[in-house]
């Protein structure tokens, strides 16, 4: 792996045989690596999940899709490297939809009204080897439809500081949840290792705010 000095400005993606990403360190470039296909129940689901809004999509009134277009015009998302880049009608259904399916709830078929979703105020987690994450969040309890969601690293020493592109998805909460959320890792846990967590809300529409992180030593 080379790290590297864009002359073009950031580069991210794959151009011929070489890859181009951002980490802790920087702008790097490595060898693209083969994608490989295994099958796991992750993600099959993940693919059931994108098969599902896609044929919702396709269901849509044209009305319904000019509203989604109208409201992606006006919501661009931001990139990891911080470049915002604008969603299609279409593209932003899809990914709301989709984070809802995966959370266990419904698709809803009229784009969200545009309002700000507020950001959690205080986060506290309490971790409980093997596998049990508490988090007390405010304000409390959520929305009506706001849910919490998770993700998480591999445990590891103090020494590491992962980024939230090493982070796996551990789950939502439930629905008006009220304070603590509590989660059961997908990764074990022991006294004395460093567990790197990332939080954001989501609303009822599949909006989230950013993700907010937490770094928890295990008593």
């Amino acid at each position: 792996m080379a790290k590297f000095l864009p002359l073009l400005g950031s580069l991210s993606g794959s151009i011929g045989d070489n890859t181009f990403s951002n980490n802790k360190g920087g702008p790097y470039v490595r060898r693209r690596s083969n994608p490989t296909n295994p099958t796991s129940a992750r993600q099959t689901a993940a693919r059931a999940i994108l098969a599902t809004v896609s044929a919702a999509w396709a269901a849509q009134t044209s009305g319904n899709r000019q509203a989604w277009a109208d409201y992606a015009a006006l919501n661009p998302f931001t990139d990891p490297l911080g470049t915002t880049f604008q969603l299609s009608g279409q593209q932003m259904f899809c990914a709301l939809n989709a984070r809802l399916l995966q959370a266990g709830t419904t698709i809803v078929s009229t784009p969200p009204i545009a309002s700000t979703l507020a950001a959690f105020t205080t986060l506290t987690p309490t971790l409980t080897a093997p596998a049990t994450i508490s988090i007390v969040h405010a304000a409390t309890p959520l929305g009506a439809a706001e849910r919490m969601q998770l993700w998480m690293c591999l445990p590891s020493t103090a020494g590491r500081d992962p980024n939230f592109k090493q982070a796996r998805l551990v789950g939502y909460s439930a629905a008006a949840n009220a304070s603590p959320a509590a989660f059961t890792s997908p990764f074990p846990f022991a006294t004395g290792q460093v567990v790197n967590l990332w939080v954001a809300k989501m609303d009822g529409a599949g909006r989230t705010t950013p993700v907010q992180k937490l770094r928890v030593t295990v008593p």
